[in-house]
């Protein structure tokens, strides 16, 4: 399994990583109900930095400055509360849920998020996926 990183996160909310205007790929479904589902990686992170690693993989690298106070940060594998996926786009790993949601950061934070490249069709490319402030899903440019 290998991860895709992302460097410039604005706030915490729900990430995939998805194909878009594409129908192959991995169980994807986003269901957290399944046995592989594991608990809630969860951390105060403070104006010193820090990081929160859930065991799926994913994780949260929070650099010194980017927050002013303690902070209690979760990763979740969940899709609970998530909108529909967009049409045309199929999820290929677990969704993740990073909080809580509205989380601002003075200097970008690096969220990296599990994928196995050959759930990935030939020919197609990952993209990553998150919820903004409304509740839609919005695809992330140059993640």
């Amino acid at each position: 399994m290998t991860t895709n990183t992302w460097a410039r996160w604005a706030g915490i909310a729900m990430a995939c990583i998805a194909l878009a205007a594409c129908g192959g790929g991995g169980d994807g479904d986003g269901d957290d109900s399944s046995p592989a589902a594991t608990s809630p990686a969860v951390s105060t992170v403070g104006a010193g930095g820090g990081t929160v690693e859930h065991s799926d993989g994913a994780r949260v690298v929070v650099p010194a400055g980017a927050l002013s106070t303690d902070t209690t940060i979760e990763v979740a594998r969940s899709s609970a509360g998530a909108p529909p996926l967009p049409v045309g786009v199929t999820a290929f790993g677990p969704m993740f849920a990073f909080t809580p949601h509205g989380t601002t950061f003075a200097v970008p934070v690096t969220v990296t998020l599990p994928f196995d490249p050959a759930t990935i069709a030939a020919g197609r490319s990952a993209a990553l996926f998150k919820t903004n402030a409304a509740n839609q899903w919005e695809q992330v440019a140059n993640a």
